[in-house]
């Protein structure tokens, strides 16, 4: 069995598992957080869960969660806290799935050496950002004092940002490679190209966020199913 060879099967392995475990625990996430807000979304947002990633601003933590007194504030509280813990496991799910592609394309011969060590950087720091998001989530959802919120909401932005940023720009790098594959998953590239596109366009409109995370769903559904037919 050539090196090239032994490398393409392993990293198929780690699609087929890490690809699985995402839609898992997907699918579990799903089940588990809050599917509205209690009362309102930060604008512009519609699931819930992505709009408190994003919320600046005690209004917007009340809005998702609910008032203090809100009778509905305590079984959002627990879904969401409970899906984020959840979220421990994912946090390491979606990076070892982007892991695996640059080990696929790399043992193609679709990456330099040097292109792939550089990108297997960037999914460590959408793990970082992910735990540290986490972290701040977790407390914030636990506070019924505005005042308290302000530092965890300034800590909250950046993180998050770090993660969807380093989601797109791995996703941006990633793309055309994917593209020059022979096979069918090659049109998964297109989805990850227009993830990175839409995304990064956020930095004019915030809930493009939202939309670029369904199509990187989309992409990361498509390489699973393709690691399992490979």
């Amino acid at each position: 069995m050539t090196d090239d060879s032994s490398g393409e099967r392993r990293a198929i392995t780690i699609l087929r598992v890490s690809g699985g475990a995402v839609l898992l625990l997907s699918i579990v996430m799903l089940a588990i957080f809050p599917a509205a807000p209690v009362e309102r979304n930060v604008p512009g947002f519609v699931s819930p869960v992505v709009g408190f990633e994003l919320a600046s601003e005690p209004a917007h933590v009340f809005g998702i969660l609910g008032q203090p007194e809100a009778p509905a504030r305590a079984a959002a509280v627990r879904g969401m806290n409970l899906g984020n813990r959840i979220d421990f496991l994912f946090m390491v799910a979606y990076p070892a799935l982007y892991v695996g592609i640059v080990l696929l394309l790399r043992a193609r011969g679709r990456l330099t050496a040097g292109r792939a060590r550089f990108v297997l950087v960037l999914p460590v720091v959408m793990w970082l950002g992910d735990l540290l998001e986490n972290r701040e989530l977790l407390a914030l959802a636990e506070l019924t004092d505005p005042a308290a919120m302000t530092s965890g909401l300034a800590r909250l932005r950046p993180f998050t940002i770090m993660k969807w940023y380093a989601l797109f720009g791995t996703s941006a790098l990633l793309a055309y490679p994917i593209w020059q594959d022979r096979s069918w998953w090659r049109w998964s590239g297109v989805l990850f190209g227009v993830a990175a596109v839409v995304g990064f366009a956020s930095v004019a409109y915030l809930p493009a966020i939202e939309t670029a995370g369904y199509l990187l769903a989309l992409a990361w559904l498509t390489t699973w199913v393709y690691s399992l037919r490979s």
